[in-house]
């Protein structure tokens, strides 16, 4: 319950908002965060992830940079666990194991690519290289943002923020793919890794930076704890109250104030508004329309440069542990060679629970199954959801043997609304982004960035910079604090 005021609201939590409101509490500011939703959805006595990217690894990502930046210890970093390998992909002809050691990547693409291997450990470890620069150049910039010069600290400037670009002649990821001499099986391979973690809605566009930022982070592993829904989420939401952050389940009503600053926030069951100098959310932007105070205009020519295009649709199994190949990672992506591997179920996303893991009861394991499907004309969920969820379940059928004789639970969710027959609904909050500025063009900025209308409320999701992934959110986190705290202004 609140009883006091705060500096800093920030709603919607994701990793990236957690980053800034960690850095803002640091820097001596008080913050209220409002209480993510934690817990993990189910259907009797199972219990499944909601996919999200890549959590974290141990490579140079932004996102372990900022990590660092926040100075977490190797060990609590340890504790988002990681699966071994981290992620598969498997084709009709084809399973290989992504793994971060390079020599045991060059082994796998020999032994199912032998034709294709060194090429494709060349492009691995191209974009893998140029990804370390291209991340040195953004940590810079960060580092070096809102830093107040003379006529800023006299409050006759705004700070302001440029991010670096990569050369104009560093070719896309599509392009890239299509100079080499790869075989098409193998090029489908390097599209299909970066499908389901990317943001964007055209990863071939991206520059080869950016796209070696995804495989990095595809590379490095996909994170899970089988206890908690997001633990990178709950790692930042320990820290945050280790620093007397309070993190609360209040109901935001509405913000209030002017047509360029909001100065304070109205909750559910209070008479009075809560001043306020700052808000972060770590969700949709357009989530918060009705709430703020001024014209929604302005937001809608900010919004207009960047279109949620896909939703996650998930269908959930519970299966008996004879099901489960005793080879198959915790993570795979199950790609049709065959058939278009961006339509709705070419490519799906697996993450099967541990043998013994709280998802699942004893000799059961709990499996969700997603793919990226996009919205309709109206902006609502599509209308293909049973031919794409058929189409899913015969996929899952092929990989899993025997599966209708051990199948124990099938989920397939209908509509947004959980009902008593559907206790899970579809999640139809973004998961990719078309911009209006082609990310080949300007990678960073193609999106929303951080700065809204209102001089004082801040993006820190997945819609801040979606050409980076979580990684984005990461830096979005960095630069609001050094926006903040630099004439607690924005850039324009």
């Amino acid at each position: 319950m609140i009883s006091r005021n705060y500096d800093v609201l920030v709603v919607d939590p994701s990793p990236g908002a957690l980053v800034a409101a960690t850095l803002l509490a640091r820097a001596g500011l008080s913050v209220l965060v409002l209480e993510p939703e934690l817990g993990t959805p189910g259907v009797g006595p199972f219990r499944f992830l909601r996919h999200r990217p890549p959590v974290i690894g141990f490579g140079q990502g932004l996102l372990t940079r900022t990590m660092r930046s926040l100075k977490f210890h190797p060990h609590e970093l340890q504790a988002v666990r990681r699966g071994t390998p981290g992620l598969q992909v498997i084709t009709t002809r084809h399973r290989i194991d992504l793994s971060a050691e390079p020599n045991e990547l060059a082994a796998e693409l020999r032994r199912e690519y032998p034709h294709d291997a060194d090429e494709l450990i060349a492009l691995f470890e191209d974009a893998r290289a140029s990804a370390g620069g291209f991340a040195d150049a953004l940590d810079a910039a960060v580092e070096s943002a809102g830093q107040p010069g003379l006529l800023q600290s006299m409050g006759l400037t705004r700070p302001d923020w440029n991010p670096p670009l990569p050369p104009d002649d560093v070719p896309s990821w599509g392009e890239h793919l299509d100079a080499t001499s790869l075989s098409a099986e193998a090029k489908t391979l390097m599209r299909a890794i970066l499908r389901p973690f990317c943001s964007l809605d055209v990863p071939e566009d991206l520059p080869l930076p950016v796209a070696g930022m995804h495989l990095g982070a595809a590379l490095d592993g996909v994170y899970s704890d089988p206890g908690e829904e997001d633990p990178l989420l709950a790692l930042l939401l320990r820290r945050v109250r280790a620093m007397r952050v309070d993190v609360q389940p209040e109901e935001l009503l509405e913000l209030t104030g002017g047509r360029r600053k909001v100065d304070a926030a109205l909750f559910e069951g209070k008479a009075e508004d809560m001043p306020l100098q700052f808000v972060i959310t770590g969700g949709d932007p357009e989530d918060l329309l009705d709430r703020l105070p001024g014209p929604v205009r302005p937001y809608e020519r900010k919004l207009s440069r960047l279109a949620p295009s896909h939703f996650r649709y998930s269908i959930y199994l519970g299966v008996r542990e004879e099901v489960v190949p005793p080879d198959l990672a915790e993570h795979a992506i199950l790609l049709d060679e065959d058939g278009d591997p961006e339509a709705p179920g070419g490519s799906i996303l697996i993450s099967t629970s541990l043998p013994g893991s709280p998802l699942a009861p004893a000799g059961r394991r709990a499996i969700t199954a997603s793919t990226l499907l996009p919205y309709g004309d109206d902006g609502s969920v599509a209308d293909e959801i049973e031919a794409v969820s058929a189409r899913m379940i015969e996929r899952i059928k092929w990989l899993f043997p025997y599966l209708e004789r051990h199948l124990e639970v099938l989920h397939v969710p209908q509509s947004t609304e959980a009902t008593d027959e559907h206790p899970i609904g579809i999640d139809p909050r973004p998961a990719a982004y078309t911009p209006a500025i082609a990310p080949g063009d300007d990678p960073i900025a193609a999106g929303l960035g951080v700065a809204m209308p209102h001089r004082n409320v801040f993006c820190a999701g997945p819609a801040a910079f979606p050409a980076l992934g979580l990684g984005g959110e990461s830096l979005a986190g960095r630069l609001i604090e050094r926006l903040a705290m630099t004439g607690k202004q924005r850039p324009t």
